[in-house]
């Protein structure tokens, strides 16, 4: 289609967007099967089906994808997710919640219906077949004991009692204190075992080579509310005595078997609790002697990550895989702004990509000898202006990764979207920033243009080739887009990330005039007079941040953001660990003036910029308070205009996963909100 029939994007077009992800390749590499998620409009919700895809032995695609999956559920909202081939290829077991609670279903790929594998009272989720083929482990509460249902009963339902500090999550509410165990399913005769017992939760099991044992990740101190440590275990497939492999000196998680069973890879460092600080490939040994050492220490990523985008349902794997030989391990993370899955020598520890040129990998599966002996990689891949498909690749023929789907084509084909100009500027301390500058639409050589800045949440994420609905639609509206990656952001080393710690509404502040000085600088086209903000999460704190310290920016729009980091790290479900790690280590009691040194709430009688906010109502990780605190305050100041937006039965993931009405909704307030301000 030419470019003169094309449209400009509508918030309506989220109806037509067709979310794949978690891909899994079959084990004799034929085949790759993954979820489609899509919006249901009559339910204002999401239906999600199992397809397949063929594939030529040269890892090109062999055909049409079919679906696998009907999804049809009680409620019309049918969830089937999380395909996971048996070792010998001949069934697919899956998740899914057609009848309530969300059980394994068992499926035989020669045809027939789909049989449900286990009626757990609780939902159950992390599905792993063990090698031998007989069993599948999962992760699942205890079902409640006849006492507790009878107190259960007995109690009024108003009542909730709270007797745990992570006590609340979000996109969970208030947490089952029950902890979660594994468990496995004999998949002839459906008989279930607990293999997994006591008080604390367990995730990640994976099996080992000789089907006989199951690694896991669990914190087991008796103060692991209140630290970013973990351990890798393993346990008897039968249940009995654990086994701890790693030494509880960091984050430790996704381990996996190496093909000889002497050694288990994970995800994690031996450096403390500190989340700016790299997780890198680390190897345990299986036999529990205490041996672990880093594999990929050497290049200075942490691992997993990924790249941002408003446009993405993946929900797929991103754990560590071992090469066939044992010398390579595979992992996906961001270097710069972009992600790919990437390989690392078990030896030598070099690090190399498998998905490039594809610019943004997300989730991904191994499958170690399927390609005339060699690996097939699987993987979720998008760009700016795509929003995402199912690829494969096969790294020892060196040819390309090859597109296995193409479920967004028709609509992207029918719309002018605009492809971002990657920049790069010096920040503060003359390090180098990576940003990307998007045109309006319509754009026209000689006349000048608002452009609104756009700020990540995190902040240790990351911005770059993953497609924003939120950006597209600014351009289709005549309005510029700046989108950079300051320092505190992930993908570009250690200190870039950790520098941030202690000093937000410092080194990130600067860093963002300086990307708006070099825009409006070194693009004659970008109107220095009409600025725009706009972020969400720790990007709601920096846009309250910046209108609270500048006057230079026309308009703003804040969302799930931070008012007050005094009351965040007290009322957040990870703000007593996390923003108190991310602020120095700063604490309610020894810090206060620091806390609220930083806090925009102190500075809201400066705020001049004409403000809209947009908050959760379930939102636990920004909860509603500091919205609320920020619109009474500058309502009550009068100084500027401002609006409050709430969107009941949402929370921190609106903008990724809410409800589809609510995403249109949030999407064209923005929009008019930056079309009133900014434009002339």
């Amino acid at each position: 289609m030419s470019a003169q029939n094309k449209r400009k994007i509508t918030a309506e077009d989220i109806w037509d967007f067709k979310f794949v992800g978690d891909p899994q390749v079959a084990p004799d590499g034929k085949r790759v099967a993954f979820v489609v998620s899509v919006p249901n409009k009559d339910k204002n919700g999401y239906t999600s089906t199992i397809w397949t895809a063929p594939v030529g032995p040269d890892g090109q695609s062999a055909g049409k994808p079919k679906q696998f999956t009907l999804g049809r559920g009680k409620d019309g909202l049918c969830r089937d997710s999380a395909p996971r081939w048996s070792p010998d290829g001949s069934k697919l077991a899956f998740l899914s919640d057609r009848v309530g609670k969300t059980n394994l279903w068992l499926m035989d790929m020669s045809g027939g219906e789909a049989r449900q594998l286990t009626t757990h009272e609780e939902a159950v989720g992390e599905p792993v077949w063990s090698p031998d083929g007989k069993h599948i482990a999962f992760v699942a509460r205890a079902p409640k004991t006849p006492e507790q249902k009878e107190a259960d009963t007995k109690r009024s339902k108003d009542v909730v009692v709270i007797k745990t500090l992570r006590y609340k999550f979000n996109g969970v509410g208030f947490v089952d204190p029950r902890p979660r165990q594994i468990w496995t399913v004999n998949v002839e005769c459906g008989s279930v075992t607990q293999v997994t017992h006591g008080e604390y939760n367990v995730a990640n099991p994976a099996w080992s080579p000789c089907s006989s044992k199951i690694a896991f990740a669990s914190a087991r101190t008796p103060d692991w509310e209140l630290h970013n440590l973990s351990d890798i275990w393993t346990v008897p497939a039968t249940g009995g005595e654990l086994v701890k492999l790693t030494a509880t000196k960091g984050p430790a998680g996704g381990p996996a078997w190496s093909p000889c069973g002497k050694w288990v890879a994970y995800y994690g460092n031996e450096k403390g609790t500190q989340s700016s600080l790299n997780t890198e490939v680390m190897i345990a040994a299986a036999d529990g002697t205490g041996k672990v050492r880093s594999v990929s220490g050497g290049w200075d990523r942490n691992v997993p990550g990924g790249v941002g985008s408003d446009a993405r349902m993946d929900n797929g794997g991103a754990g560590a895989a071992w090469s066939a030989d044992g010398k390579h391990i595979y992992f996906v993370t961001a270097d710069g702004g972009k992600s790919f899955v990437f390989r690392v020598g078990v030896a030598d520890g070099v690090v190399e990509p498998v998905t490039a040129p594809v610019p943004c990998a997300n989730s991904y599966d191994l499958q170690p000898s399927v390609c005339d002996g060699g690996p097939m990689v699987a993987f979720h891949g998008a760009d700016m202006l795509e929003i995402g498909e199912i690829y494969v690749v096969c790294p020892g023929t060196g040819k390309p990764p090859a597109r296995l789907t193409s479920f967004n084509d028709d609509l992207l084909g029918q719309l002018d979207l605009v492809d971002p100009e990657r920049i790069t500027f010096p920040g503060t301390g003359g390090v180098e920033i990576e940003g990307w500058l998007m045109k309006p639409l319509g754009f026209e050589e000689g006349k000048k243009y608002p452009v609104v800045l756009e700020m990540h949440g995190g902040p240790a994420a990351t911005y770059g080739h993953g497609f924003f609905h939120e950006f597209q639609m600014l351009c289709a509206a005549g309005i510029g887009v700046l989108f950079t990656n300051p320092q505190g952001s992930a993908g570009y080393g250690e200190r870039f990330c950790s520098i941030l710690d202690g000093d937000w509404g410092g080194i990130d502040y600067n860093d963002f005039m300086l990307a708006c000085d070099y825009a409006v600088a070194n693009h004659p086209w970008v109107d220095g007079n009409r600025l725009g903000l706009a972020g969400g999460s720790y990007g709601g704190f920096t846009t309250n941040w910046i209108v609270s310290q500048t006057t230079r920016f026309a308009a703003a729009v804040t969302m799930r953001s931070i008012s007050n980091m005094y009351t965040k790290i007290a009322g957040s479900d990870v703000g007593y660990m996390s923003n108190r790690q991310r602020m120095g280590d700063a604490d309610l009691w020894t810090h206060e003036e620091f806390l609220m040194s930083r806090s925009p709430i102190r500075y809201a009688p400066n705020v001049r910029t004409p403000i809209l906010i947009i908050h959760s109502e379930q939102d636990l990780r920004c909860p509603m308070e500091q919205a609320e605190q920020w619109y009474t305050s500058l309502k009550r100041l009068g100084h500027v205009p401002v609006e409050f937006v709430r969107y009941a039965g949402e929370n921190h993931e609106l903008s990724r996963s809410g409800k589809p009405l609510n995403r249109i909704d949030r999407l064209t307030r923005i929009v008019d909100w930056f079309v009133q301000y900014l434009r002339p």
